[in-house]
């Protein structure tokens, strides 16, 4: 199958914050692009909800806060094992968006 992404994912850790009207969720980072970021989350979102994100890398002194939707969602695959989310970014504040360009060019 080919691979049909329009940015180029770089594979990173580091720590989301998943805020919503139920609170402050956390998250995994497992890679991110300039258009949208994978997540594993103990608590899943359906596709097309809209959330806001805070990315906190341990290389990066920024973090990068966005507005992003559910595009994709990984079914639970064992209790024990977290879901994976595909986040797309909605809008970053031009700020943040330099902070992102930064963080991918460092990786």
């Amino acid at each position: 199958m080919k691979e049909c992404r329009r940015f180029a994912r770089k594979n990173i850790d580091g720590e989301v914050k998943i805020y919503t009207n139920g609170g402050i969720h956390l998250g995994g980072l497992r890679d991110i692009s300039e258009g949208g970021l994978a997540v594993t989350t103990a608590t899943p979102y359906e596709v097309g909800y809209e959330m806001f994100v805070s990315i906190e890398l341990p290389e990066a002194l920024e973090t990068v806060t966005a507005l992003a939707e559910v595009v994709w969602v990984d079914p639970l695959e064992a209790a024990f094992h977290p879901t994976g989310m595909g986040l797309k970014f909605l809008a970053l504040k031009e700020e943040d968006y330099y902070k992102l360009e930064k963080i991918l060019e460092a990786v």
